[in-house]
């Protein structure tokens, strides 16, 4: 049911009681609870909690491409504006790197319900670059066979060809 905008009540109190600033909520954990104190060893203690007794839950991963040909303004996230697609090369081998160490630490049951790429706009990509990154999250996760995937995409510049070959 919706009302017309006339007989919306607002309350102010409500309004004052929320009026401040707040991580944004588009990971898990979020951004402000990275800090020098949950290192290595904290990751690898949560990470082997994971598999202890039995209980295999699927895994959400988040994979952020920050990169972007120009800055936009309605991203809040965390970007690198360049044209240097070097750059990106380097940052896919060190993800690849990354889910290699993960993939170890959390044993053979690694099934993958959600998977998302974000950023800056994943398709700054080659699609190479992509292939590349995609064959590396094959090689040590499992999708379910219900894994649901999103990408964002920079609608000012993605193409027709882009579209279909992230659909691939």
């Amino acid at each position: 049911m919706s009302y017309p905008a006339s007989e919306l009540v607002i309350d102010p109190v409500l309004i004052r009681k929320y009026d401040l600033a707040g991580p944004r909520y588009t990971s898990y954990p979020t951004a402000d609870r990275f800090v020098e104190a949950h290192g290595e060893a904290e990751c690898r203690h949560w990470l082997g909690k994971r598999n202890i007794g039995g209980i295999q839950h699927a895994l959400s991963l988040y994979v952020h491409l920050p990169f972007c040909d120009t800055v936009c303004y309605y991203c809040a996230c965390n970007k690198v504006v360049t044209r240097d697609h070097g750059r990106s090369a380097k940052y896919i081998k060190h993800v690849a790197r990354e889910l290699a160490q993960a993939g170890a630490l959390l044993g053979a049951d690694r099934r993958v319900s959600q998977l998302h790429f974000g950023g800056g706009t994943p398709t700054f990509l080659s699609g190479e670059e992509m292939a590349q990154l995609v064959r590396a999250l094959e090689h040590h996760f499992a999708s379910d066979a219900t894994c649901q995937r999103s990408i964002e995409v920079d609608p000012r510049t993605v193409t027709p060809e882009a579209v279909a070959m992230l659909a691939n």
